[in-house]
């Protein structure tokens, strides 16, 4: 019997909405004591075919879904940049558009959850804005955090998992608070949701166990070490609860070249699609395994055919801070 209801929101576009369905299913699969209801941020341009998709995949996995659209008015003046579509920017709003929340779980669409989520959900946030885990920086962008007025990388969080404490924001006004800061620093934020998430909501931040956003960065610096400390940091990478697979091109896993660890985590979810829920001529809904010719691929990884996981190469600064 199921002991309560996990509410987790992602927000995707285009391509991402497939992924953002890899990693719905991977939570249905894994959080099998809670019952999970998703709330799926999307833009005026969503499909069919993608809720259809997006549908079937909840039901599928026994949860059930709820789309909320965010008009393109609400985005005025809110910094974008071109490797970043608008959808960044959805979760800000959560606070009013679950009104009858009181937290909700928000993930980026390229995570996936490799374990029961039932203890982050558990998670008593108090008084805290966010639960999140702290960033992992190269060096020649360990000064970003001082150049936005915080005290230093050890305070600044990545903001692909987040879990919300939408209670607390509202009474605050802190999406108001959110969009005033990024509508007046447009022209200095360089990453621009995640610093202003940072800046807004960072002093009020609980700092999560690094298992709960394993990142590529966590594999691929040393200075991971050095931000966790060498026991958490080896219980983020073999046990790892969400992985994160921050970073553009081969950082990944549906991309061709991609060798960054925990990858065959994403082709594992992305078959059973696949198998099960994805209609592969359905228009407006693009199968990023067949784009790029890895379906055989995916299948080896599942099947264990891949072998040992050779070490990703270093990432950009930039793309190893943001997802």
């Amino acid at each position: 019997m199921r002991s309560g209801t996990l509410h987790v929101s992602c927000a995707a576009e285009g391509d991402y909405v497939v992924h953002a369905a890899a990693m719905l299913d991977s939570v249905l699969f894994q959080t099998r004591e809670l019952e999970v209801k998703a709330h799926f941020l999307h833009g005026p341009g969503l499909g069919r075919k993608a809720t259809d998709l997006l549908r079937r995949v909840t039901d599928a996995g026994r949860g059930r879904i709820e789309f909320h659209e965010i008009p393109d008015s609400a985005l005025a003046g809110l910094p974008t940049l071109a490797q970043f579509t608008p959808a960044m920017w959805y979760r800000v709003f959560l606070p009013e558009l679950l009104p009858d929340l009181g937290k909700v779980l928000y993930l980026d669409a390229d995570t996936i959850a490799a374990d029961t989520l039932e203890p982050l959900w558990r998670t008593d946030l108090g008084d805290h804005y966010v639960g999140a885990v702290t960033n992992v920086f190269q060096q020649n962008h360990i000064q970003r955090p001082a150049e936005l007025g915080l005290a230093g990388p050890e305070v600044y969080f990545n903001s692909g998992v987040l879990l919300m404490n939408l209670a607390r924001m509202r009474a605050d006004g802190a999406s108001d608070e959110l969009c005033a800061y990024a509508r007046a620093h447009a022209h200095e934020i360089e990453w621009p949701d995640q610093d202003t998430l940072n800046v807004v909501l960072g002093p009020r931040r609980l700092p999560l166990h690094p298992r709960w956003n394993c990142m590529n960065s966590m594999f691929a610096f040393r200075a991971a070490r050095k931000v966790f400390g060498r026991k958490p940091l080896g219980e983020a990478r073999r046990h790892p609860g969400i992985r994160h697979f921050e970073g553009p091109g081969v950082n990944k896993p549906w991309n061709e070249g991609c060798v960054t660890p925990l990858r065959e985590l994403y082709a594992r979810h992305r078959v059973r699609l696949t198998s099960s829920v994805l209609d592969g001529d359905a228009p407006g809904v693009v199968d990023p395994i067949e784009k790029h010719g890895l379906g055989a691929r995916a299948e080896e990884l599942v099947d264990g055919a891949a072998g040992a996981l050779p070490m990703p190469v270093v990432v950009d600064d930039q793309d190893a801070a943001v997802g």
